[in-house]
Order: structure tokens, then sequence, then C-alpha cells
């Protein structure tokens, strides 16, 4: 039974089926991020994208919402070097597990970010509620609050009379 069914994945992997081409705006969170990430300073070698695990955006008054999730390898490149195509991924290389959370205006100007790519291995040990409430943070950056309805919200408004 799992034979045909890895066999079938592996597959899938080489014809490039579920590795959909990110929109712009997806694009360009991802280029905003990896700035981010290479001006941190104890990031001290050029990190390049494995995988792209999930990429969704979603449109609000004030602007648009990209989460990604995706893994980086380090290369044989300085940090300064990043942006370079002959940098290499280094096989032994440090691998990192990212969430990035950005909100862009309609003009393309940063309303929030957060970035966070920490060693794959820690990744997998830290609560993932903190990580969320920043995110959900970052999604409301530009919003009017007093914009939204939500069920219930006038339902006790008393009256007057």
């Amino acid at each position: 039974m799992w034979r045909p069914l890895i066999l079938l994945a592996l597959w899938l992997g080489t014809v490039g089926v579920g590795r959909a081409e990110l929109t712009a705006i997806q694009h360009q969170g991802l280029q905003l991020a990896l700035e981010e990430f290479h001006k941190h300073p104890r990031v001290q070698w050029a990190f390049q994208k494995t995988s792209m695990d999930s990429a969704t955006e979603t449109s609000f008054p004030a602007g648009t919402f990209v989460r990604l999730e995706f893994k980086l390898q380090q290369t044989s490149c300085g940090k300064k070097d990043w942006r370079k195509a002959e940098c290499k991924v280094k096989s032994n290389g440090r691998k990192r597990k990212c969430l990035v959370c950005i909100k862009l205006d309609r003009e393309s100007k940063v309303l929030g970010r957060m970035v966070h790519c920490p060693i794959e291995a820690q990744a997998e040990r830290e609560p993932v509620e903190h990580q969320e409430a920043k995110c959900s943070k970052v999604e409301s950056s530009g919003e009017d609050p007093q914009s939204y309805y939500f069920p219930g919200q006038f339902a006790f408004l008393k009256a007057d009379g």
C-alpha cells in the first residue's frame, strides 16, 4: 500500500505538481523576507530557499497580507552575496525553517512584517502560538478596527427613548 503512494509522491515531485509559481506579491514578500533575514547580525552566510511549504495571500481594505512558510539552507557565499546565482547550497549547510508574515499596502509599502527563521531542529521544539500571535498582529496592520463587524457586536445596545 505505501509503496505506490511513495512512488506517486516522487513522480509528482519530479513533474513539478505542488510547486506552483508564486504570485507577484508573494514573490515580493519572499524577497523582502530574504533581505530582512540576511540583514540580521548573527547571520554570517548566504542562505537560499530550498522549498516552499505554503504561500497564501489575503486582501484587506488596507492592503494585502502574505504568509509564507519555506526552508532555507546555507550556501558557500557570505551573506552580502545572498542574491548571486552562483551561490550554491552546501550539502552539509545549516537548515532553517521560516515563517514569514508581511502586510503590504496598495503601493507595496510594508505596513507590518514578521520574519522568523529558526534553525530547523529548534523550530520543531518551539511553541507555534507565539509566532501565530505575531503573525495575526501583522495581518491586522493598517486596518481600521472600527471597520469590522462581529456577530452580536450590537446585540446589546440599548435604545434611548
